[in-house]
Formats: structure tokens, C-alpha cells, sequence
């Protein structure tokens, strides 16, 4: 048995209303709420012997501040759906802003943790002997983390969280609402969390954006370029036509008519484009409802995403869960 599954056991008996089911010879799926130094959570487990994965709704209606101590490591991969987290100390802080994600390594903990906002949080929590023989193994390119983690240094994949790519929201997606049969599962699991993985080291290696210095020195037909590659991977985010201008170095103007010029559509077309192909392609594979579809897409009610996608496709978007 991991040094990860004894301390989870440990936690589970501070969570008593919980709901078991999915369950293998080596696996479980839980449900269960319970509080946190005062904040209401709802979290969803996966257990496996060498991780456990988690999605937790925090109630955070005002800034919290809260200080935590704990002489055990803390060895995860977070994606901060919505909300805010940071954890600091006098040394070091670790910020995870909305829709990011990052890789983190804290030997012992001990300082504060802050919390904005209401949160929608994925995590996976790693056994290190599993993690040290996945990198070995499969993902050589974390050989240098890996290296601090032996060390027992704190320690974080990105030294800013990255924004969370369509391809690991999908993912994520495909992790937490799987139907695979039990017999499966466990190596399901195993090879989505490793996909997991792959797709955070390409992020660190193949997609970053370029320097500041040589955007600025861009013409507008490059930076123009640039923008659409970046929202081709990033059309989930709250985009908006200031976060871009401060990003690319473009004034909004020259962003909003030159766009149009180049790429024959709108900006917002654009992304609104991306936006409901992707939910057609997640509706049509029947795994997911449209309430959550509307969700990841930003909609604050599920029968106004309903409308839109009726009059962009002409069918209402529950017509493809039900599909034969």
C-alpha cells in the first residue's frame, strides 16, 4: 500500500457523509461533502493506489486567509477551474489563478492559504515512488522536477500557472464523467492520468508564447498570427479584446479591423465559432449533458446555450445526446 493511500484513508475518516459507488478490486469512486478551515466543499474522488483524483466545488462567497501546517508533503497536479488559489510563505508563493494549472511540489507544509472566490478545482495527487516511475518510464522531459522533488525542494512545473488548453479540459472532462466498465477502469485511469501529464510538459515545451520583446517588435500581420494560434488553443478562456490588446501589444482598434481583415470574420464570431463546434463534437458523443456543456462554455443559465445552439445548428443541442 502507497504512502498516498494510507494518508487518504486518513482523510476519508474526517468525511462521514459520503456516497461510495464505481467500485473495483482496486479503485473506488466517492462523493462527499464536509468543511475546510470553514469552507463548505462538495468533492468527487477517484481513488487509485498510486493517485487520487479529485473535483471539488469550494463555497468561498468572501476572501479567506487561512493558515495551514502540515509536516507531510503535498505532491499535485491542480487545475483551478474557477476561483483563485495561493499558497505563501515568507520564502515562496504559489498562485493559481482561474482557468490555470501547474504541477507543484511542497515538502512541508507551513503558511497561508487564500482563496478569492467560490471554486470548481481538479486535482491529482501523486504517490512520488509512482510519479519517479512514470518519469522514468514514460515522461523523461519531468527528469529535472522529478530531481528537486528528490531533493525535498518546493518546487513548481511553470514558474507562473499556465492557462488550461482545450485539449486538457477535454481530458478532464472525459476523466471525471467516464463510463468505462470497472474491469477497465484502473488502466483507464492510469493512461489518462499519464495523457495528463504528456499534455502539461507540451505546454512547458512547445506552446510558449513568444518573448515580449519579439512580439513587440512584430508587424501586425505576425502579431495578428500569433493571436489567432493562441486563441485556436485557448477559445474557452474569458477572452476579451483588452486581455488581448496587453498581451499582443495590438490597441484594440487596429486588433478588431484587422482580424476581421485577415481571417474573414469577426473576432467574436471567431471564438464563439470554436466555442459551439466544440460543444457539437461533446454533445455528439453522447457522454456529456448540456448543462455541463453550457457550463464549460461560459453560460451562466443552460436554456440560453440551448437557444443559441438551436438557431447556429437548427436543432436543440438535447436532439444529439439522444441521437441513435
Amino acid at each position: 500500500m502507497s504512502l498516498l493511500y494510507q494518508q487518504y484513508q486518513e482523510v476519508l475518516k474526517n468525511i462521514p457523509n459520503r456516497i461510495e459507488w464505481g467500485s473495483g478490486e482496486q479503485y473506488k469512486e466517492r462523493y462527499g461533502q464536509f468543511t475546510f478551515k470553514g469552507i463548505p466543499i462538495k468533492q468527487k474522488f477517484i481513488d487509485h493506489p498510486y493517485f487520487i483524483i479529485s473535483y471539488g466545488e469550494w463555497s468561498v462567497p468572501t476572501p479567506v486567509d487561512v493558515a495551514v501546517i502540515n509536516e507531510k508533503s503535498t505532491f499535485k497536479l491542480m487545475l483551478e477551474l474557477e476561483g483563485y488559489s495561493c499558497y505563501s510563505t515568507p520564502r515562496e508563493t504559489i498562485e493559481v489563478p482561474q482557468d490555470c494549472f501547474n504541477l507543484l511540489y511542497v515538502p512541508r507544509v507551513n503558511g497561508h492559504l487564500k482563496y478569492k472566490t467560490n471554486r470548481k478545482v481538479v486535482e491529482v495527487l501523486f504517490d512520488e515512488d509512482y510519479f519517479a516511475q512514470l518519469v522514468e518510464t514514460k515522461i523523461p522531459a519531468l527528469a529535472s522536477f522529478l530531481n528537486l522533488v528528490k531533493q525535498g525542494k518546493t518546487t513548481t512545473l511553470f514558474a507562473k500557472a499556465k492557462t488550461i488548453p482545450v485539449e486538457i479540459h477535454q481530458l478532464l472532462l472525459n476523466i471525471l464523467q467516464s463510463d468505462v466498465h470497472s474491469d477497465l477502469k484502473l488502466v483507464y485511469l492510469e493512461t489518462k492520468v499519464t495523457e495528463l501529464l504528456l499534455l502539461s510538459v507540451q505546454e512547458s515545451l512547445e506552446r510558449q508564447v513568444a518573448p515580449i520583446e519579439e512580439i513587440k517588435s512584430m508587424n501586425d500581420a505576425d502579431k495578428l498570427l500569433h493571436i489567432k494560434t493562441w486563441i485556436d488553443n485557448h477559445f474557452l478562456q474569458d477572452i476579451t479584446f483588452s486581455m488581448l490588446s496587453q498581451r499582443f501589444y495590438i490597441n484594440e482598434y487596429k486588433l478588431k479591423k484587422y482580424f476581421k481583415k485577415y481571417y474573414e470574420s469577426s473576432l467574436i464570431r471567431y471564438v464563439r465559432d470554436l466555442r459551439f463546434e466544440y460543444a457539437y463534437q461533446l454533445l455528439s458523443s453522447q457522454k456529456f449533458s448540456v448543462n455541463k456543456v453550457a457550463e464549460l462554455l461560459h453560460y451562466e443559465y443552460p436554456q440560453h446555450f440551448a437557444i443559441a445552439f438551436k438557431k447556429k445548428y437548427g436543432v436543440p443541442p438535447s436532439t444529439l445526446i439522444h441521437r441513435k
